[in-house]
């Protein structure tokens, strides 16, 4: 019986060492892991963490704020570019795959422009999907370039707007062009919410409140989601 009480005097000494020293559940920290995953007391069980949603990947998308004054020139928010105004090398812009025969569904993708060639009046663009997928010497894969005509290469938007009006702006219920969340293509929506609407982003600009057509959805729908005013289009006619 003496020994056993001993047995039990020692074990009870390394478990206030253990305690002292961090290495028990709670450590010097009072840390009780099935408390904090939502176990508690006698149950030992888990309770699941809520579910949050990954956000929305718009690479680039914060544009420099325009004037009040400036608020209006060409490529400010939904303000298009002039007809005949030549795109330089570089420029982002949303250009048309395919699409454009009877029952054919349009295909947009987010592209660089490479060149234009004033004689055929078409661009070469790169797909910016295309990565770091280039060739030899690091030229641009063949794949990823595309010859478009000008009408379907459509420049994206270079600043937003101080001042918004329906000049600068898409209003609610406006037929768009714009690039589906985390990928690089661009669909047919509708304005939910417009910028001048809109709560501000974590990075305090406006955005839109986009709906997609959804086949899935009752209403032919999407649930509305935040697109920056980069990435919304006017939809070609």
């Amino acid at each position: 019986q003496q020994q056993q009480q001993q047995q039990q005097q020692q074990q009870q000494e390394q478990e206030e060492e253990e305690q002292a020293s961090g290495l028990s559940f709670g450590g010097a920290f009072g840390f009780d892991p099935f408390a904090a995953c939502g176990g508690g007391g006698g149950g030992g069980g888990f309770a699941p963490a809520p579910f949050v949603p990954p956000p929305h990947v718009y690479p680039d998308a914060a544009l420099p704020l325009a004037s009040r004054e400036e608020s209006h020139r060409p490529l400010c928010g939904a303000v298009p570019q002039p007809a005949d105004m030549v795109l330089v090398e570089k420029t982002k812009v949303a250009a048309r795959m395919s699409g454009g025969l009877k029952g054919q569904a349009d295909e947009w993708i987010l592209a660089v422009v490479q060149r234009y060639n004033a004689s055929t009046q078409k661009y070469v663009v790169l797909d910016v999907d295309a990565g770091d997928e280039g060739g030899l010497m690091g030229a641009p894969a063949a794949s990823k370039q595309h010859t478009v005509p000008a009408k379907y290469v459509i420049a994206l938007p270079t600043s937003e707007p101080t001042a918004y009006s329906h000049y600068n702006e898409f209003k609610a219920g406006s037929s768009v062009l714009a690039l589906y969340p985390d990928t690089t293509c661009f669909y047919k929506a509708y304005v939910a919410t417009p910028p001048s609407q809109s709560n501000p982003n974590p990075s305090h600009r406006r955005d839109y409140m986009i709906e997609f057509e959804d086949e899935n959805e009752v209403t032919g729908r999407s649930e509305p989601m935040r697109v920056p005013q980069k990435y919304t289009l006017r939809l070609p006619m």
